[in-house]
């Protein structure tokens, strides 16, 4: 019995009050047959879950299994409508599966089952909008949508409410966000709608709602009142700024120019109003100066030594202006060139957004003169004179290459912004477009930080090839010397990996080196001719090679698994919790990095997961469950893991997110706005999205999570948290989270930080002392600096230190050359063995074959040869030679057919 009230209850069929259980008023009309019994269900679902607030996210379920089986091409068995929901939706399912929703959603009318399945029920159509009128989270949502971030409505602490449940329930947390939801369902929702006992529950908004609403449908009965060719239907969605424009324009033709244009992040609204009429076009405004190093930037550009003139990369840290700088080269250029047109290149609608607004409020560009490609609009040369394009529409279908064709002109800049990210097998089309000037704007253009010295990739080469050399460079050193960007200080905190984690790191590390002796054994000489880091070479071997030793599998198999280890090892849980702590108590606005979504989700809800530990769930393996490393610390991480999520509880914890998996990706733009506007958000949540090209406002604090350990990714993310322009006094501190004496390490090893980035370098420990997770920062101090001398390459000896025999301490990754038993050397090709002839390895050979009967010569990076023995590597000599010689084959040699014929 109990039960079953329970189960009336939360369908909103009974009521409980004051220890009562009681009966809604549409139950009584039910009773009476006033109602049917499919409109008495929908009322109760509607009173209990939405205006009591008892289970929102039900109406989210209902909304969802209806929408997969109305869009369906046939009917749909329950199974199916789960898998369309995970495919769809992402929807994750514990033991109840999907809850009876399709037995429900049959009951109220909206599907029907037939023996086939489930299709589309009598009012169906009905339910459509009445998802729609009755979802409050989507409803407020879409109230954001179209009145901005900004609005004064809701207040902040709802708005902070709202994200908070969106998070929440993004991450996967389960149980804690009701009380999320009725804090913006109270301030949204009018009391009387969700406290009376009435027939019919309607959802009625509160006065400061309601009031808005009446004046936009004011507006936009005016609108249609004064255009009759304008309907309702061309108006929804629209900013009350945009309505307003519309209402005020002259004409009709005007009033559809404002209406095919808006669009959210920019219009040709915004162009126009952008555009100050008072202010001579291509200038600055007044007041306004270049810094002393844009200046010296652009004179480099246009008398640049080391390319031709008008071409070349800006290597500039994250923040110092180089945008500015390149508008000021654009529009020295317009005046040499004024025939010439400008395309300037961008990864994103983001920053495609950002370069716009910077050609107005800076250059004062005429909006007839201005366009853009991407998001849905793509504007030509053939009427604009400068095009903003995300390089995914420059290259589909060549749009790029057609809108030079219409611009009648064979003068054209290309702008390339971030430009590394130009060198794929598409994007890479848009440098190879025609141009007769190139700038490439990059904190990080190449693969090293110290190209002079360094070894250049393939996609170094390809960029300086098509761009032009390094014209102008600005390190971070520099601007914080030249007032450009705040001092700041890099704080890196290692901590231990637990016993079972270093069990489990130990043997993914013996399944890498076994891989990697295999491959060095097969492919030694092939890895030493190719360009690319290992992994790059590695694929290259793969996918040019027929049947490639499993060990390449392997290799990236383990070293996979191994990187996911490090990444979710659970001290980083722990030490973040408590850098956020500090942080918020101290009022320093933050930015938590991390690589993936999921690292991000652990932030958020780890304990309350829909029935899932984030740490003990499956490890991602078909033979290991994460499970098995962490059930001996279930007790201390389910501590922390409580600790953190009522961190994100507390009302002075204002966290926004910010990543690439957003079902709506407006809440990035928001999170931008919210973290910018102080007192609003103090805390931002980022992956890998906000690395680079995001104008994300400048932080107090950074906190490496997660890290990728690549040079550029570091360098990128100390640009997002750098206080730059009119506030760079503030100081900002980066935390750097590694995993000791693991390949974690090697973000010391690539590079000598200190030396190349400047700023304040500590070395703090995590101390666990009697606990296996929780512990205490330790430091500074220099005896926690990392010992990365097992990640060095060895030196190369001096050969003449060397005489053959002797052992050999340097580098032994090169080429390879086989010794047969007759003490002859060649190598494995596809037509078979080709023999070599060049004397010195020769030579060699027969002493490796005198040493021990055959093996193999190592000739590495150096040229030294090498052979290694029991006792270890063995010097040999140095080859001279600058190829190798090999025996002649005989093409048409007549193969004897017989013994006999051999024989003779």
């Amino acid at each position: 019995m109990e039960r079953t009230l329970s189960t009336f209850i939360q369908m909103g069929v009974l009521r409980e009050r004051d220890d009562k259980i009681t009966v809604w008023e549409f139950a009584r009309r039910f009773h009476d047959s006033d109602i049917e019994y499919a409109e008495f269900l929908w009322r109760g679902i509607k009173q209990s879950w939405v205006l009591q607030g008892n289970y929102p996210e039900g109406i989210e379920g209902l909304r969802d299994a209806h929408y997969v089986v109305r869009h369906a091409d046939r009917p749909l068995q329950a199974g199916e409508i789960r898998e369309r929901l995970t495919d769809e939706f992402g929807y994750e399912y514990n033991d109840a599966g999907i809850r009876g929703y399709p037995e429900l959603l049959t009951q109220l009318g909206a599907l029907r089952e037939t023996d086939d399945g489930y299709v589309p029920g009598s009012r169906s159509s009905t339910y459509e909008s009445r998802w729609r009128d009755v979802d409050i989270f989507h409803n407020l949502e879409r109230w954001i949508h179209h009145r901005g971030p900004t609005f004064d409505v809701p207040a902040a602490d709802i708005k902070q409410a709202l994200v908070k449940y969106y998070m929440y329930r993004e991450s996967g947390g389960w149980g804690r966000h009701r009380s999320l939801y009725n804090r913006f369902l109270d301030d949204y929702v009018r009391e009387t709608s969700r406290e009376s006992d009435v027939a019919h529950p309607q959802i009625h908004l509160s006065e400061e709602y309601q009031e808005d609403e009446r004046d936009r449908k004011s507006i936009r009965k005016q609108i249609k009142a004064k255009f009759d060719d304008i309907d309702g239907r061309d108006l929804a969605g629209l900013y009350a700024e945009t309505l307003e424009d519309i209402l005020a324009a002259e004409t009709e033709a005007e009033a559809k120019d404002l209406l095919s244009a808006a669009s959210p992040g920019i219009s040709r609204r915004d162009i126009r109003n952008a555009f100050d009429e008072e202010r001579e076009p291509y200038t600055f405004p007044a007041g306004f100066s270049l810094y002393d190093w844009q200046s010296e930037a652009i004179h480099a550009w246009f008398d640049n030594e080391a390319s031709p003139s008008e071409r070349g990369i800006a290597q500039v840290v994250t923040g110092a202006g180089k945008t500015v700088m390149a508008l000021g080269a654009i529009d020295e250029w317009l005046d040499k060139h004024p025939d010439g047109v400008v395309t300037v290149v961008v990864p994103t609608k983001v920053l495609m957004h950002q370069w716009l607004r910077e050609f107005l409020e800076k250059l004062n560009v005429p909006p007839s003169e201005i366009g853009w490609a991407g998001g849905g609009h793509k504007d030509d040369h053939s009427d604009r004179r400068i095009i903003v394009s995300i390089v995914n529409s420059a290259v589909k279908d060549d749009f790029l290459a057609q809108s030079l064709d219409a611009a009648d002109t064979d003068e054209h800049l290309l702008v390339a912004d971030e430009c590394h990210r130009y060198t794929g097998d598409v994007h890479s089309k848009v440098l190879e477009y025609p141009n007769t000037a190139t700038m490439g704007l990059s904190a990080t253009p190449l693969s090293t930080i110290d190209p002079e010295n360094d070894e250049l990739t393939d996609d170094d080469e390809f960029l300086l090839e098509n761009l032009g050399s390094l014209f102008y460079r600005l390190s971070y050193d520099e601007g914080v010397d030249r007032g450009l960007i705040s001092e700041f200080t890099i704080n890196y905190v290692g901590f231990e990996l637990t016993p079972a984690e270093r069990h489990t790191y130990e043997q993914f590390s013996k399944k890498v080196s076994s891989a990697v002796r295999d491959i060095e054994a097969r492919y030694g000489h092939r890895l030493a001719e190719l360009r690319g880091n290992y992994s790059q070479n590695l694929q290259t071997i793969r996918e040019s090679t027929d049947s490639p030793t499993p060990a390449i599998a392997d290799f990236f198999e383990y070293t996979k698994r191994r990187r996911e280890l490090i990444a979710e090892a659970v001290s980083r849980q722990a030490i973040t919790h408590r850098l956020l702590e500090d942080a918020i108590e101290e009022d320093k606005k933050t930015i938590v990095f991390q690589e993936r979504i999921k690292h991000l989700e652990q932030m958020v809800a780890p304990y309350d997961q829909r029935d899932e530990k984030t740490q003990t769930g499956k490890y991602g393996s078909k033979e290991s469950e994460r499970a098995s490393l962490y059930q001996q610390y279930e007790d201390e991480l389910d501590d922390i893991n409580r600790d953190l999520e009522n961190l994100f509880f507390r009302r002075d914890y204002a966290p926004v997110m910010y990543h690439s998996g957003h079902r709506n990706s407006e809440w990035n733009e928001w999170g931008i706005e919210w973290f910018r506007d102080e007192g609003f958000a103090n805390v931002m949540l980022s992956v890998q999205a906000l690395k680079e090209g995001v104008d994300v406002p400048s932080a107090d604090v950074g906190i490496i999570r997660v890290s990728s350990g690549n040079v550029r990714d570091r360098i990128q993310t100390l640009g997002r948290i750098l206080r730059t322009g009119h506030d760079p006094d503030k100081p900002s501190t980066l935390y750097v989270l590694y995993a000791q004496d693991t390949v974690d390490e090697r973000i010391f090893e690539e590079v000598d930080w200190e030396a190349e980035i400047g700023g304040t370098h500590h070395y703090y420990k995590w101390e666990t002392s009697d606990e296996i997770i929780k512990g205490e920062l330790e430091g500074p101090s220099k005896e926690h600096e990392p010992d990365i001398s097992a990640y060095q390459q060895p030196e190369i000896p001096d050969p003449a230190d060397l005489e053959r025999g002797d052992p050999y301490e340097g580098p032994r990754r090169g080429r390879t050359v086989s010794v047969d038993t007759q003490g002859c050397p060649f190598r494995d090709t596809a037509d078979g063995r080709q023999y070599i002839t060049t004397p010195e390895v020769e030579e060699v050979a027969e002493y490796v074959h005198r040493l021990r009967g055959g093996g193999r010569i190592i000739i590495n990076g150096a040229d030294h040869m090498i052979t290694v023995t029991d006792e270890g590597p063995v010097f040999l000599g140095i080859l001279k030679a600058d190829s190798l010689d090999y025996e002649e084959q005989t093409e048409d040699e007549e193969v004897p057919e017989t013994f006999e014929e051999f024989m003779n």
